[in-house]
């Protein structure tokens, strides 16, 4: 079993696999969403989700996932994709090899991997956006921090004024064209949920590939950018040391709390009540605030949730509590492709057949299940091995050159 007091004994560095852990439970109760309702179908229908309606249990599951998960754990993980950049990289050069071969054979194998992934296992890969902004990465290693913080910081928010005008357009266009184009999103959900819930894997593949894959692809364009800036801003993190001198940076990560709390939690409320149609304006419009708001209002609440986690590590006195977080992070690969596989067999017509069955709360449920799983398996394997199993491929495509 890992060691973690050890490790920050020996290099005083933060553990980013406890966050990275942490971020992975995040990342499974967003998707799981996707996996149990047909969410890619429905991105186009503009109908208010007021809390009142539901249940008590349903209206507090849909709130806390909105509130605290939903945009916060993504750039949480790409946050630290950032961070781990600038260690592998600078690892890479103090051995004198050459930084940007060994890198680009990393991006290169999980852009492989993500495209597998996306093609025939789930529609909400991440992976092969990662590595595609990853290879831009290495166009800012030489630069200063100051210069690399301002590309991140601007890269956010050119994402956010353009994702937010098409949001904006969007709705305007489906409110325009009416009840035909709401005709067409009705029976392409309608579609979903017969497909997914009794489908075979050719028959879902098929569906996915239609009507799911190909805008997954197309979106590139718009996400690369957003994660890129994220990604910068982990650069930036590494280069400042803000986590190998954790101790010396206690001021710092105090006022990046501060300021991230209640700027993300007041940004993120005005999210929440856009969502839920609690502002007087039309709905098409509030919609589209909400998507737009969220792409700013995410990253300042996941600064809050990594200086928080930085901080309490620095003031425990133990890390055991937190070893299981850590062991589901060593395997963060390995882990979010299981999620994906379990997922798919929980809610697809060729497993369980549960897809749109299961309420907000069950799903919840349900993640948290798969994520106790996980840290059990997870330290399991890390007893015997070092790393996860698609941990240990990644490393042995990245060095395959080196190993001859």
């Amino acid at each position: 079993m890992m060691n973690l007091e050890a490790s920050r004994s020996k290099e005083k560095v933060v553990s980013i696999d406890v966050i990275r852990g942490f971020a992975l439970l995040g990342i499974l109760l967003a998707n799981i969403l996707f996996f149990k309702s047909p969410l890619f179908q429905k991105q186009g229908v503009i109908v208010p989700e007021p809390l009142g309606e539901a249940p008590f249990l349903e209206q507090t599951g849909h709130f806390v996932i909105e509130f605290f998960v939903n945009g916060k754990f993504y750039p949480m993980f790409s946050l630290l994709f950032g961070l781990g950049f600038y260690f592998f990289y600078s690892r890479i050069v103090q051995r004198g090899l050459d930084g940007n071969s060994f890198f680009k054979r990393r991006m290169t194998f999980l852009l492989i991997l993500g495209l597998i992934h996306l093609v025939f296992i789930w529609s909400g890969d991440i992976l092969h956006t990662y590595a595609v902004a990853g290879f831009f990465l290495l166009l800012f290693i030489d630069k200063t921090p100051k210069v690399i913080l301002t590309w991140g910081i601007a890269l956010l928010g050119v994402s956010w004024i353009v994702l937010s005008l098409l949001f904006i357009l969007s709705s305007i266009a489906l409110t325009m064209k009416g009840n035909a184009m709401g005709a067409d999103i009705q029976n392409n959900i309608a579609a979903a949920y017969q497909v997914f819930s009794e489908g075979t894997y050719g028959e879902i593949l098929a569906f996915r590939i239609q009507e799911e894959v190909f805008y997954v692809l197309l979106n590139l364009f718009l996400t690369v950018p957003n994660v890129l800036g994220i990604f910068l801003i982990g650069l930036y993190f590494g280069k400042q040391e803000w986590f190998t001198k954790a101790e010396e940076y206690q001021k710092k990560w105090r006022n990046l709390f501060i300021h991230s709390f209640w700027s993300g939690v007041l940004l993120t409320s005005i999210y929440t009540f856009l969502l839920f149609d609690l502002f007087p304006i039309p709905y098409s419009l509030a919609i589209s605030l909400a998507d737009g708001l969220n792409i700013i209002a995410g990253p300042l609440l996941m600064l809050c949730y990594v200086s928080f986690f930085v901080l309490l590590i620095q003031r425990i006195k133990s890390l055991k509590a937190l070893v299981p977080l850590a062991a589901v992070g060593r395997m963060a690969l390995t882990n979010y492709l299981m999620q994906s596989v379990i997922l798919v067999f929980i809610f697809y017509g060729f497993g369980f057949g549960l897809f749109g069955s299961v309420n907000i709360v069950e799903s919840i449920l349900i993640a948290i299940g798969i994520y106790l799983l996980q840290v059990v398996f997870s330290t399991l394997w890390l007893s015997k091995r070092s790393q996860g199993p698609m941990e240990a491929l990644w490393r042995k495509w990245t060095y395959h050159q080196k190993e001859q």
